[in-house]
């Protein structure tokens, strides 16, 4: 991978698709391709300096000049909404990247189990897509987590590489909501992928969401039999587990 970079962008799109959820569409404004890997995100810089990390939900291509990213705004989560008003101000926009060592430079040639909750499904839809140009042979599977079913903030997308494509595409809700319909999985997310995993082949896992998420999965991976090896996530980078006192 190239080192990391400054590069400018305009907003080409930028649009509301669930209660508290931006896509968000940047093209670069001299024109050149971008380079990055599916997984990568990359770091908003704010007027006030400070960067903001987001999964670059677009798959790579030799030809790409332009991003999307998935921006969650909770209503009084002032930093994020900086970031929402920075973005619908017209101005440029910056941004360094490529960021990221959990991500598929090249297709492992073995099957993928791809592991989101909340809008961490930004990252793996650039890998979902990715394994689709690459005519990757071997299964994808999908799990994405979310506390209540409105948190599918592109219900139809999933359905679509499953039914388009063979991705075994698996949505759970943690909490159950009787005001809603929701009539699929009821489970905390490490629970749904372990009870569905085969640990003796030997896929690899990529796990995109909170520490406290991914910790809590990867300790359930491993009880379960898969190799620490083959377990990835950025949080393993950014917010490493403490080491034990034992």
């Amino acid at each position: 991978m190239p080192d990391q970079r400054t590069q400018s962008f305009h907003v080409k799109h930028l649009s509301k698709i669930s209660e508290d959820i931006y896509q968000v569409h940047l093209v670069t404004e001299d024109s050149k391709p971008l380079s990055f890997a599916a997984g990568q995100y990359l770091q908003l810089l704010l007027p006030d300096g400070d960067p903001c990390s987001y999964s670059i939900a677009s798959a790579p291509s030799r030809n790409r000049n332009d991003l999307e990213l998935h921006v969650q705004c909770y209503p009084g989560h002032k930093r994020v909404q900086q970031v929402i008003d920075h973005l619908s101000s017209g101005v440029s926009i910056y941004a360094t990247l490529p960021h990221g060592n959990c991500h598929l430079g090249e297709c492992p040639d073995t099957p993928l189990v791809l592991i989101a909750a909340g809008t961490g499904f930004a990252q793996m839809k650039s890998m979902v897509e990715f394994t689709r140009q690459q005519k990757h042979n071997h299964p994808v599977s999908l799990y994405w987590g979310v506390q209540h079913s409105e948190g599918f903030y592109l219900p139809h997308l999933p359905v679509q590489w499953s039914r388009e494509w063979g991705v075994q595409y698996y949505p759970v809700v943690s909490e159950a909501d009787t005001q809603d319909d929701w009539t699929g999985r009821h489970a905390h997310l490490y629970r749904a992928v372990i009870d569905n995993l085969n640990p003796l082949d030997d896929a690899h896992l990529y796990l995109s969401g909170s520490p406290d998420m991914v910790y809590t999965m990867l300790d359930g991976l491993i009880v379960a039999g898969v190799n620490e090896n083959q377990i990835h996530s950025d949080v393993f980078d950014y917010a490493p587990r403490e080491p034990s006192s034992d």
